[in-house]
This record gives C-alpha cells, structure tokens and sequence, in this order.
C-alpha cells in the first residue's frame, strides 16, 4: 500500500512540473501588444526625402571595429538576445523583441516568425517608394517578410564552415543590380563573418582576409554610388546585426555581443559633415568595450531611415531619430517636423502600453510656470511633463530640439524597460507549483534517508548549494565550476566511504585507486572544452586537438566507434554461429556507414579538423547526400536497437541484461552521430567512469546521486552553457530534407544533451537489477534534484525580474531549466529509465 501510495505521489510531483512550467511562462513571457494597420503620414506634413534609395548591407556577426573611413560610424547597442532574428527585428521594427523571438530563431519556422502582420521599415519603404525591392543573403529575411521582395535569393547558413561560397552567392548579384536603376530598396546580408566567429573565434586568421572581402563591396558599391547617375542619391547603411563574444558565439550580453557596428555611407554625406562632429575626427585606435564611436540603440535606425527616405515611422517603434542626421535639412522647419512625427509617433506606443498617459490642461499650466523644473514623481508623470513641454516648443530652434529629445529618449528607456511587463499571478502560480512538486518529492525521498542517509545528505546539500547559487548572476554564468568541484568532492565521498566500510589495506589501496583514477578521467573531462563566460576561448584539449594534432583526434574518433561496434558485438543476441556472424556484419556496417557520415559532415562542418588521411575518405566516389547518409545510419541503429525488442521472444534469445546492453550500445551510436567530430573521445571517458563506478559497488541511491553529478559535468564538458550562444545547431538537421519542427527539436536536444542522455541510459543498465523500491526510491531522488532546480530558477526570476540581467543571465538559464526539467527528466530519467530499469 505504501508503494502504491508513493508511486501515484510521485506521479502527482512530475505531473506538477510541466504545469508548474506552463503557468509561470505564460506570466514571464506574456504577448506582447501591438499597434496594428501600418502608419500614415502625418497631418502636418513630413520633411522632404533626403535620399531615393537604400541599400542596407549586414553583416553578420559584424563588432564595431571600424576605425577609419569618411562614413558617419556609430557603434549600435543590440540589447539581448543577440541572435538575428530578434535583432532584424529591432531594425525592421524599431521595438525591443519578445524573448521568445530566441525560439523562434532556433526553430526558424516560416509561419511563426512572419512581420507581415506588423508595421516596419521594410513595408514603408515597399509602400513608400516607387521601385522593386532586392533580397540577397541570409533567408531570415524571406521568412519574416514573405512576397515582399521582387528579385531575391536566399543562403542558409547552416553550415558554418562555409566562409567563401555563402557570400560570393550574394557578391555575385550586386554589381550586376547597381547598374540596374528599377529598385528602390537593396538588402544584403553576408553570413561569412559570422560563420568564421562560430568556427574560430574573432582573432581567426580568416578574420581579416573578411574583413578586406567586405570592405572591397563597400568600395564597389560606393564607387558606383558616384558613376551611376541614379545612385547618387543612394545611401548605404553598413551594419552588424550582433556582434560576438571572445569565443566567437553569440546569443547573449558581452559586450563583443552588444556593439555592433553601424555606418551610413553616401556621397551626400560628405557635403553636410561640416556640420557635424562627423568631419576630420580621427579614428580612434583603442576603445573600452567596443565603443569606438558614438553608441545609438539599433532600434534607432527605424524612425532614422523612414525620415531619409520620406516614409512614415512604422506605428510600433521606439526608436529615436539620430540628430546627427538633423542637419541633413537645410530648413528648421522641416527638422522640427521629422522630430514632430517622431514624438507624436512614440507617444501613440506609450498611450498603447499606458491608457492613462495624458497631457490635460493642469499639467500644461504646470510646465508653463515650472521654469525647467523635474516634474512627477513616477517615470510616467514624468514623462507625461516631459512630453507636453516638447508640445509647447513648437518653434524651430536649439531649446526645442532639446526637448523633444529629452522626451524621446525617456520614452524610449520607459517602453524598453516595459516591453516585458509581468503578471505576478501567473509567475506566483507556476512558482507555488513548482514548490508543491519539490515539497512532494522530498517527501518520498524522505524514506531513503534511514537506508543511506550520507548519500542522501550529500544529495541535500548540493541541491541547496546550487539552488542557492541561482540567485546570483556570476555562479549562473560559471555554473559548470559548481559541478565540476562538487563531483571532485563526490570522488573524495566515495573513496572515503569506501575506505570506512572495509577493514582490509588491500581494499583501501584498491578504493584510492579507484577514486584517483575517477577524478583524473574527470580532469580531461572538465579541460576538455571551455565554457562559461570568464573562461570562454580559452585554450583547451580540443584547440589543442585541432591547431596540432588533428590525426590525434581522429584516432580516439576512431577508438570511440570501435570500442562501441565491439560493444555492440559482444552483446549479439543470438547464440549460433549463423547468427552470430550476421550480427557482426551487421554491427561492422552501420558502424562503417556513421564514421563515413561523420567524416563526410565534417568535412562540410568543419573541415579544418580533417587530417589529410581523413579527407582521403572523402575522395572515395561518397557523392551521396549527407541527408541520405544520415538517414541510413538511423536506420541501422533502429534496426539495431529494433532486435532489443523482438530477441527476447526468439528460442536463442539472451538474458534481459544483455537486451538491455545491447539498446545502451544502439544508443550510444545514435548520440555518437548527433555529436561534433571533437565531442565524441568524451563517450570513452564517460565510459571509464563508468566502468570504475561499477567496481564501487555503489548502493541505488548513490548510483543515482552519481547519475545527477555526472549528467550535469556530461553537459558542461560537451561545451555547453546557460547562455543561448552555446546551443550546438550544428547537427540539428541531420537526415532533414524538409524543415520539421518536431524532428529538428529533437535532434537538437539530443545534439546539446548527447552527455546526460548517455549517463541516463549507462545508469539504467547497471541498474536492471533494481527492485521496485529502489526504482522508486531513484525517481524520487531525481525529481526532487529537478523540481529544487526549477523552483530556485523560477524563484530567482521573479525577485529579480528587474535585476540588469534578468534577459542576459535569468532568463536564459530559465529556459535551459524547461529542458532539464521537460526532456531530460521527464522525457530520458522517467520515461526512458523506468522501462530499461523495471
């Protein structure tokens, strides 16, 4: 009875946890409203274009680091996250993405991600102007504006190993439509410099050679921006869309990530700098946090191109009109005009956002008399006065200039701050639920303390140490150094209690050995990628592998898959000689036709990690897709894993361990293929951990605190993070023709949890011997480690949902919790684990 009881308890604790998740997301991720329809012009009139054309050229990934030039530079602040569609978002719209744009990106879904049914730059000028509209570069674009380009050609950027071909296809196009005068609008955006950040790091030898490739568009663009008689009143916008770290990803708030660069360039420039602090400064050589020149938000670009081009501010923007653009017109009037429009354009946001924003008749007498004076006691009071003090400077002059831009730029740190406003219910609810299910749990698991109540002691106080540590913005940055010396601390337990239950020297020299070796495979472990934020770039065993020693790495890529295939052949489940041979044929060929994909996809990845005999392989007549490669190496492994199911009812059929062995090895290849090339040596040090683990002879209870300790060193030594620039896309589409979000979401997640799947499913197989008590016991213990994380998470982004870095740290780590919580617990630790281990 009191089984039973427990059973539908902890039923009850993992039903709690989705649900928990559910109510808290849909109070920290609320819709977002919008102003629909598309904007008009105003009643009064607008400013006269400055300009007829636009040619907005991307470059991805592209840091302000531009230092000379006679453009007028700036260096674009892209507030979190960094990726590129919630950035094309920002320029296109002028307002802050929502968060969930991050999931959007990663999903890269058509009918998710579309801004057709929303104001922006791209539809003005589309409206606006008389002449067609160019595409060249990443697909984004086509996806979040759909049948809005007359001529255009997509690149995927899928393979980040692609630095020359993905660029020369859109190189290819713009010299032939500069000298076509039908478009208004060209859009370019190059994926190469990004693509070698992701593979090498901003300091890559292929960085500069780049950097002087685009540089030469620019020129060839700017040279015929003066031989084109209808170029010459063309402006060219130059600009990064993010920038990225030291490690060369992106995705979150260094300040590599957050400065991108932004230049507009045109001949016309030229004539006006006089008037600007533009004209004869020098560039500067050495900047602090990539801020070489005046810092705008990159949202300002919206409300700056629509008043260049003549076209209406799009009706959702917080972006502010760059005065150094002001002087552009030569009238006053015409300057207080843009800055009118841009005003009463921001204020109709705010009244969205905030119904009681208003500007009646007590208040103008108050700024009448006020003298300059700070009015209001809140932001929006505040704001309110600063509005109708830019209303009541209507002449064309300094002092008003100046107050419209007091109001503007208040405004805009007002919506941006607001963007993401919170229901307190829902994030109250959802945390509460969480708690009930982690209350829950730690009941059941209660009952296990009598039995091993160090263990359980051990398990307690990491749980609270890592809650704890939540709470603080740096420990969730490092959070891999947590677990990396907690495990530490795990070797020294186990050898320790090893040592205190037997009394023989020769166990105790036996047990040090042990320990010592379990902590040394732990070292190469932790050193062999860098991760974090403090750490990130930093020299490590896979530089090292690739700089140096690339047939190194291929050799223990080599072991790795032989080591697995003789696994899978000494777990052959049947008996006769026939049998036995059809199986290691078997086992041999899918194991062949994996290392040939995985050489084949690095090749296309990465090619710089082939040795010179690797690569030969390539060269063997393999013209097959890597599509369908990968597709018959998953369907080796489920014809493998397959004979699991059906050689326990054959006559010849082996003991259910060695079924089980069998899956665990099957399983092994699966996560083997979905990691990258450097990855895969890790499986044969998990599988000496492992192997040591077994001659413990650790209790239940201790095999699944070494289960929790080894899931998360597993995540963290693969390279990754709780920061979204460390989620590996790389082998998300593995066998992937057409874009499917289920199967690409579930290759993702075994591509960045290729470690902790690992540990789940080794546990599960030294643990089929377990009883149903123990097995309950185990569950317990794992749902109570999982519920204890996401309640600290949940409850550190409520209390800190104003904290600087609630979008940069939180909210990151927020939802790396879902996936712990979601797929690896309840989708491998229960469901998985409790079929391989009952």
């Amino acid at each position: 009875m009191a089984g039973a009881l427990s059973k539908w308890t902890l039923f009850l604790a993992n039903a709690l946890i989705p649900v928990s998740v559910l109510l808290f997301c849909s109070g920290y991720f609320p819709y977002k409203p919008i102003l629909p329809g598309a904007a008009e012009p105003p009643v009064w009139g607008k400013a006269p274009p400055v300009f007829d054309k636009v040619i907005i050229m991307v470059v991805d990934a592209l840091r302000s680091l531009i230092r000379t030039g006679a453009a007028w530079p700036f260096t674009a602040h892209a507030s979190s996250p960094t990726v590129t569609m919630p950035r094309i978002k920002a320029i296109t719209t002028g307002s802050v993405p929502s968060f969930s744009d991050v999931v959007l990106n990663i999903a890269e879904s058509e009918s998710m991600s579309t801004l057709i049914h929303q104001d922006t730059i791209i539809t003005q000028l589309k409206n606006g102007l008389p002449g067609k509209m160019l595409m060249y570069g990443d697909d984004t674009w086509l996806n979040l504006f759909p049948d809005t380009f007359d001529r255009f050609e997509g690149t995927s950027s899928f393979f980040v190993s692609d630095f020359t071909e993905v660029d020369n296809n859109v190189t290819r196009h713009v010299s032939p439509e500069l000298a076509q005068d039908d478009w208004s609008v060209m859009v370019l955006h190059y994926l190469g410099l990004d693509h070698i950040g992701h593979k090498a790091g901003p300091k890559s030898s292929h960085m500069i050679p780049k950097q002087k490739e685009m540089d030469g568009i620019v020129e060839i663009i700017y040279n015929a921006m003066l031989s084109e008689a209808h170029l010459d009143s063309t402006l060219l916008v130059l600009l990064g869309d993010h920038g990225m770290n030291e490690a060369g990803n992106h995705g979150g708030s260094s300040a590599g990530e957050t400065s991108p660069a932004l230049t507009f360039i045109s001949p016309k420039l030229q004539t006006h700098a006089e008037t600007t602090e533009l004209k004869g400064r020098d560039s500067p050589i050495e900047a602090e946090e990539f801020e070489y020149y005046r810092t705008v938000e990159q949202s300002d670009i919206t409300p700056t191109l629509a008043g260049l081009l003549g076209v209406p501010i799009p009706l959702n923007s917080l972006g502010v009109f760059i005065p150094e653009f002001l002087g552009l017109w030569d009238s006053e009037v015409d300057r207080l005009t843009m800055l009118l429009e841009n005003t009463v354009q921001i204020q109709n946001v705010i009244k969205m956002a905030y119904p009681k924003f208003s500007a009646n008749g007590d208040k103008i007498n108050e700024v009448s008399s006020a003298n300059g004076a700070e009015l209001g006691s809140s932001a929006l009071e505040r704001l309110e006065y600063e509005f109708i003090a830019a209303g009541l400077s209507m002449s064309p002059d300094e002092k008003s200039t100046r107050s419209h831009y007091k109001f503007l730029h208040s405004a805009q740190s007002l919506m941006s701050g607001a963007a993401s406003s919170y229901k307190l219910s829902m994030l109250y609810s959802g945390t509460l639920a969480a708690a009930f299910a982690c209350l829950v749990s730690a009941a059941v698991a209660y009952y296990t303390l009598p039995t091993c109540r160090r263990s359980s002691t051990f398990l307690f106080i990491t749980s609270m140490l890592h809650g704890g540590m939540m709470f603080a913005s740096s420990f969730v940055e490092e959070e891999q150094q947590f677990w990396y010396w907690i495990t530490t601390a795990w070797a020294v337990y186990i050898h320790l209690k090893s040592t205190s239950e037997s009394g023989d020297p020769a166990l105790s020299i036996r047990s040090i050995i042990y320990s010592i070796s379990f902590a040394a495979a732990g070292r190469f472990i932790r050193r062999w990628n860098q991760t974090g934020q403090k750490f990130a770039g930093e020299p490590d065993i896979v530089h090292y592998l690739i700089s140096s020693q690339p047939k190194l790495l291929w050799a223990l890529v080599l072991l790795t898959y032989m080591v697995n295939c003789q696994s899978m052949i000494r777990s052959a489940p049947f008996r006769g000689v026939l049998g036995k041979s059809l199986w290691t044929v078997l086992s041999i060929a899918v194991s062949f036709a994996a290392i040939i994909f995985k050489v084949s996809f690095t090749a296309a990845d990465a090619p710089e990690l082939l040795a010179p005999m690797t690569l030969r392989v390539t060269e063997w007549g393999f013209q097959t897709s890597l599509v369908f490669q990968a597709r018959i190496v998953f369907i080796g492994i489920a014809l493998l894993a397959g004979i699991f199911k059906f050689s326990g009812f054959t006559s010849r059929g082996v003991q259910n361990a060695g079924r089980k062995r069998l899956l665990h090895e099957a399983t092994t290849l699966f996560l083997i293929t979905q990691s990258r090339a450097t990855n895969i040596p890790l499986f044969m040090l998990f599988k000496v951990q492992a192997s040591i683990v077994e001659l413990l002879d650790l209790n239940s209870i201790e095999t699944t605190l070494n289960l929790i300790l080894m899931q998360h060193v597993a995540f963290f030594a693969f390279g990754g993070s709780n920061a979204l620039s460390s989620v590996d896309l790389s082998t998300a589409y593995n066998g992937v023709s057409d874009y499917n979000v289920s199967v690409v979401g579930l290759l993702t997640f075994v591509s960045n949890w290729a470690g902790p799947i690992w540990w789940t499913s080794e546990t599960a197989i030294n643990q089929s011997r377990m009883t149903r008590t123990e097995a309950t016991n185990r569950i317990a213990l794992l749902s109570f480690g999982t519920t204890m994380e996401l309640l600290a998470v949940m409850a550190a982004c409520t209390m800190l949902r104003t904290h600087l870095f609630v979008w940069t740290v939180f909210s990151p780590k927020f939802l790396y919790s879902i996936a712990w919580a979601l797929a690896n617990h309840l989708g491998m630790n229960l469901l998985a684990t409790y079929g391989l281990s009952l």
